[in-house]
């Protein structure tokens, strides 16, 4: 008997009906040789700091860190009767297929459980990019061997204990430290993702406005259209920033070349190409809907997991690339062919798209462990079926694919550098020649991958050609501040934070590793920063509350910096591919954890304000002081149960009182 473990129930199904194992039992499908079941999510967890430190609670900086001399995962409650299936199943059996999800936490969910039940049998791996009819059979003929996948566990378990590590230490100093009574979390991820945030929303608010001036000149010959171009200031009249803020300035070259003739220093005119943008990543689909329609990142994931999992319209969902493998080009006739099928009023639209053109997507090198997120070849999707939020992101991906087909946008480029009364004028413009992929966006709001030239009515003209300035125009502007971050600009500002950071290596990593977090963790670490209080969302944007703002004051570098995120994955890409050590990389997270520490008890007696502010929201406000000393109280249980409040300073400064009606007796 073969046995098939599977991340998700829905999973588990698909795949037993192709293997004909169709009898149903409690936690697993049976039949033809094969039995078929599945996990639900992780199914185990890495225990808690008590169980390694009986006596962590009430948490204290003295007490740390706590590291276990071995790392031990404790069952799940709430899955604990899945758990003992599996390992009954595992029990009778010598073969198992891990049929999760094809990634490292998917390779991480699978093995864990067989880790746990010694299961010492042999190994092999299905590796599914899309769960409709032809991927599932493609792949059940292209088993791999466990062995080939294996060494993602260990990255997964190396990125695990270091995260515990990080994250539950961290959490507990902070909160010892700053907190009255409450969790202040901390981690890896979270915490440079709401420095991102806090950083945009001090620039925006210490911004000041400058006003700066543009100078246009309308310009005719002869019987030709005019047209406007733009004074090209000297350098020596610039501000650092690259404005013109001299208002006598431009003045005095506007009346300088009033009805002056001009003449043509420069003209070009050629004709260029624009390919098709790649298809969705994760990231790219949550900023597009965010824009879009206001969803949340976590709304997206979900909806995307449906379109995936119930309706098995699109592949895989939580992929950090935005290309496609080439073997699968041959594919795109039936992909076509079933898109139409699924939504009939798309088929007059298909039957424009030419399936033997070769767009950028199809490129091999560039697709990572799971390609762009597409329409599936399942030509039983029955859009009536979906709600309105999945219609619409299904409309997103296939208006994607669908470009792909539509061959090049084509367009005449006109550039034109003009010199009048010894002034430089300059104007860009373009006339579209074929529309080609932009046909997949008419009437549509996605296309953002073009910025419109100013002019589309360039004249065709000749070197040397005179021209005279019909009128001239000065727009006084304003600079503008950088925009708040919505929960889709953030999530691409977390794929993207390499460019933040100076190191070139760290910035090398960090692109090739797509940043912090993973295409399926962002959403939910967006949701720890809301839940926590350090985030709130405002209209469609996120903005950074003072709670979160005092954190990011109070917390060492080494935490809030994408570097160390960058440093990690280095380390764990080596482990991924059998180049690295699991031990060796823990150990020295056990080093960093220790300066992280350090550094906060510093940062303890050094930012009063920042602490007497963390402590003042996670009391709503009300902020009892130390009568020995002046610092924030905390509010504590004894092994009792009993409350207490003690000082926020302790052990330098011992003060305690009984609680009475919720407030310290002082």
């Amino acid at each position: 008997m073969i046995l098939y473990i599977c991340e998700k129930p829905s999973q588990a199904r698909d795949i037993a009906r192709h293997l004909k194992a169709t009898q149903r039992h409690d936690g697993y499908l049976e039949g033809n040789g094969y039995q078929v079941t599945w996990c639900v999510g992780h199914l185990l967890a890495l225990a808690s700091p008590e169980h390694y430190q009986s006596d962590i609670t009430p948490w204290h900086i003295d007490k740390l860190p706590v590291i276990p001399k071995t790392w031990e995962k404790i069952v799940l409650p709430k899955t604990k009767k899945q758990f003992n299936i599996i390992k009954q199943l595992l029990q009778h059996t010598s073969h198992v297929v891990i049929a999760t999800d094809a990634d490292r936490e998917g390779e991480s969910i699978a093995r864990e459980v067989l880790e746990a039940c010694h299961y010492d049998g042999h190994i092999e791996r299905l590796w599914l990019r899309a769960l409709d009819d032809a991927s599932i059979q493609k792949a059940l003929t292209q088993l791999k061997v466990g062995s080939d996948t294996e060494s993602l566990y260990q990255s997964a378990k190396a990125r695990s204990y270091a995260d515990w590590l990080l994250g539950m230490n961290a959490t507990m100093a902070v909160s010892s430290l700053y907190g009255v009574n409450s969790v202040l979390s901390v981690g890896r991820v979270q915490t440079p993702t709401l420095k991102l945030v806090v950083e945009r929303d001090r620039l925006i608010e210490d911004f000041t406005p400058q006003t700066y001036f543009v100078l246009k000149a309308l310009f005719s010959s002869g019987q030709q259209a005019a047209f406007w171009a733009t004074w090209q200031v000297p350098d020596k009249v610039l501000d650092d920033k690259g404005y013109c803020v001299e208002q006598h300035i431009v003045d005095s070259v506007a009346a300088k070349i009033d009805d002056e003739p001009g003449v043509v220093k420069q003209y070009q005119e050629s004709q260029k190409y624009q390919k098709a943008p790649v298809c969705f990543s994760l990231s790219a689909l949550q900023k597009k809907a965010s824009s879009l329609f206001g969803y949340s990142a976590r709304q997206v994931l979900t909806i995307a997991q449906s379109l995936y999992e119930t309706h098995k319209a699109t592949t895989y969902p939580r992929t950090d690339c935005g290309f496609l493998p080439e073997e699968q080009f041959s594919e795109a006739k039936a992909v076509l062919a079933a898109m139409a099928n699924a939504d009939h009023t798309m088929q007059a639209f298909i039957v424009q798209c030419d399936p033997t053109f070769k767009s950028s997507v199809w490129n091999a090198k560039k697709v990572t462990a799971h390609h762009a997120i597409i329409p599936t070849m399942n030509d039983h999707v029955d859009i009536g079926k979906m709600s309105a939020e999945e219609i619409n992101l299904y409309d997103l991906i296939r208006r994607q694919y669908l470009a792909q087909f539509l061959g090049d946008y084509a367009y005449l480029q006109r550039k034109v550098d003009i010199v009048c009364a010894g002034e430089c004028f300059t104007a860009t413009g373009h006339t579209p020649l074929t529309l080609g992929w932009k046909q997949a966006f008419v009437n549509k709001t996605l296309d953002d991958n073009h910025e419109e030239a100013e002019n589309s009515n360039i004249p065709q003209l000749k070197q040397g050609q005179t021209v005279q300035v019909q009128e001239t125009n000065i727009e006084q502007k304003q600079t503008q501040p950088p925009a708040r971050f919505s929960e889709g600009t953030l999530i691409d500002a977390m794929k993207t934070v390499g460019k933040t950071i100076d190191d070139a290596t760290m910035k090398k990593v960090l692109k090739e590793s797509s940043g912090i977090g993973t295409e399926a963790t962002r959403a939910n670490i967006l949701e720890v920063l809301f839940k926590r209080g350090y985030l709130q969302r405002k209209n469609k944007h996120v903005i950074s509350t003072q709670k979160g703002r005092a954190l990011i004051d109070i917390v060492p570098e080494l935490v809030k910096n994408p570097i160390l995120t960058a440093q990690w994955e280095q380390q764990l890409e080596a482990i991924a591919v059998g180049n690295g050590d699991l031990d060796n990389f823990v150990r020295s997270q056990v080093t960093l954890l220790n300066d992280i520490l350090a550094q906060l008890q510093k940062n303890n007696t050094n930012n009063q304000a920042a602490v007497l502010q963390l402590q003042s929201d996670t009391q709503n406000g009300k902020v009892y002081l130390c009568p020995q000393c002046e610092a924030p109280l905390r509010r504590l249980k004894n092994k009792k149960g009993k409350y207490f409040w003690g000082c926020g300073r302790y052990p330098q400064c011992t003060f305690t009182t009984w609680e009475k009606k919720g407030k310290p007796s002082l």
